[in-house]
């Protein structure tokens, strides 16, 4: 192989690792198999088939604080944005990574709803996985949900 066969090569792997890298899902989690994957390939975005989503984002641990902290600001901010809070379950997931979820019931219509916000601080970063439905549908699913966010991973 000559030399510039050799770079050209090269740098079509350096293409291929690049493309990969940024279409890679930013987080692992075995969702419960009611849960389907939908949107783009490189989103964290389920739902099931009566409505039920699940998402994970990315805010900044601004100003840099500890999953206490946060757990406690965001029952206080959600509190007094008219969400019900019913359950704070903190846990570590299968790689002893520190979580807490919230749970809260709103009216949504004429609906009651559940809404429950699962924190994971991660330095200098806070992942939310965020997950909502109609009371009913969100009950059926709840326990699997549960189970599912103790596999829950970066994939930094």
């Amino acid at each position: 192989m000559h030399g510039t066969q050799r770079q050209i090569l090269l740098f079509g792997f350096f293409i291929c690792a690049v493309f990969a890298a940024g279409c890679a899902v930013p987080y692992s989690m075995k969702a419960p198999e009611q849960f389907k994957r939908f949107d783009t390939k490189n989103s964290f975005k389920y739902i099931t088939a009566d409505g039920v989503m699940l998402k994970a984002r990315e805010v900044d641990n601004y100003p840099k604080a500890s999953l206490s902290f946060w757990k406690d600001a965001t029952k206080e901010h959600l509190e007094k944005s008219g969400y019900l809070h019913s359950e704070t379950h903190c846990f570590k997931t299968d790689k002893g990574l520190d979580g807490c979820s919230l749970t809260f019931a709103l009216p949504h219509g004429a609906e009651d709803w559940i809404f429950q916000e699962t924190i994971f601080v991660l330095d200098e970063i806070i992942v939310l996985v965020e997950a909502t439905g109609e009371f009913n549908k969100f009950k059926a699913v709840e326990a699997d949900l549960k189970s599912a966010l103790k596999t829950f991973s970066p994939n930094l």
